[in-house]
C-alpha cells in the first residue's frame, strides 16, 4: 500500500493526523497529543477487525 493508499484508509476510519510515511510493516503518523486517546482507539478497532 502506498502513503496516498494508507493515507486515505486512516482517514476514512476516522484517525487524525499527518500520514508522513509508510513501509510494508509500519507507518509514522504526526500526531497533536489530544488527538493520541482517539487514535489509539481507532487502531484497536482495526486491529480486531483484521483479526476476524
Amino acid at each position: 500500500m502506498n502513503t496516498v493508499e494508507m493515507a486515505q484508509l486512516l482517514k476514512y476510519y476516522g484517525h487524525k493526523g499527518y500520514l508522513k510515511s509508510v513501509n510494508a510493516r509500519s507507518f509514522i503518523v504526526a500526531v497533536l497529543p489530544k488527538d493520541k486517546a482517539h487514535n489509539m482507539k481507532v487502531m484497536e478497532e482495526l486491529r480486531n477487525e483484521n483479526q476476524n
